[in-house]
């Protein structure tokens, strides 16, 4: 699919803000697809907006301590000026351009554990998605696989119902709708994109979406605890995918994080790190409280210092 450029405008995220540590993670997270480029503090991304797929092409022309992002809006279609308004809300959401940080680097300042993870990721800001199905498409290939198998199955959905969109000399490979997904049979997805009994859950989840369902902008306007039961309604949800997906992150503890975890707050690898998550969780809650989703990705993102402090290798779990 062929986009033009039909709008731009400027960001001006909240001091400190680094772009690349924001959209360019170290520890190779993604922020839209995992097909997106990244050159010289350029993004070149995309996303889904009112049902339309858009590119992206976000550039820093700031410092982490003075930011400006520049946002050129690629599509099939103008925008009017509602549209782009919206839209430049939602960026400035899931890049949170708004967030300051300057509380929680004051709060973990005081943290034995986490007191130097600013060193490496001063200005590095969480994120969230720019819209809810991939997030879900992300978190329903992920659970019960490893990540080779979970990778081909998004390859493969990509593949098959995914759309090539090109602009600005570049081609980004974007997720499938909730429409192309909700019209394909189960049986068609288990055999062409390999998901096995994943594909009930993602036919019926996009079927949801479909029907009616908060998007990603409303998710962020409730409680947390409200939008994390909210996503625990999708057939194939649970806790674990809830608290991954939902805006600002919850704790997703899985068995590789659980044993770092394990490590940083029990002083040793647990023996079981499936049985330990609940009293992680417990202890992550009471020790970091309302910052628990931004110490998740903080700490996973600054292994190697964290390691080298503890003399203990986390990142070989």
């Amino acid at each position: 699919m062929q986009l033009k450029k039909v709008n731009s405008f400027v960001l001006k995220p909240v001091s400190p803000y680094n772009f690349e540590l924001t959209v360019h993670k170290p520890a190779g997270w993604w922020w839209s697809t995992p097909d997106e480029k990244f050159e010289k503090d350029t993004l070149w991304t995309a996303t889904r907006f009112n049902d339309e797929p858009i590119g992206l092409r976000i550039t820093s022309r700031g410092t982490t301590l003075e930011p400006q992002l520049e946002c050129a809006v690629f599509s099939q279609k103008r925008l009017d000026d509602s549209t782009r308004l919206k839209l430049k809300h939602m960026l400035s959401r899931a890049l949170e351009t708004e967030d300051d940080l300057k509380e929680f680097y004051a709060f973990v300042a005081r943290d034995n554990i986490l007191r130097d993870v600013t060193l490496d990721l001063c200005g590095m800001h969480t994120v969230a998605w720019p819209e809810l199905f991939p997030a879900l498409i992300l978190a329903v290939t992920l659970q019960m696989a490893p990540i080779k198998r979970s990778n081909q199955m998004m390859d493969l959905l990509m593949e098959h119902y995914g759309e090539n969109l090109e602009f600005d000399a570049k081609t980004v490979r974007y997720w499938p709708s909730p429409k192309k997904i909700a019209s394909t049979s189960v049986e068609e997805l288990q055999a062409k994109a390999k998901l096995g009994y994943r594909a009930k859950n993602l036919v019926a989840i996009a079927n949801t979406l479909e029907a009616g369902f908060p998007s990603m902008d409303d998710l962020s306007l409730m409680d947390s605890n409200v939008a994390k039961k909210k996503l625990m309604a999708l057939r194939g949800i649970g806790e674990y995918s809830a608290e991954m997906v939902m805006p600002g992150m919850g704790f997703p503890l899985d068995v590789w994080s659980a044993k770092i975890f394990s490590i940083l707050l029990l002083d040793k690898l647990s023996d079981d790190p499936r049985e330990a998550i609940t009293i992680l969780k417990k202890e992550a809650d009471k020790r970091w409280g309302k910052w628990v989703g931004r110490v998740f990705v903080y700490v996973l993102n600054d292994l190697p210092r964290l390691s080298k402090r503890l003399g203990t290798d986390l990142t070989s779990f």
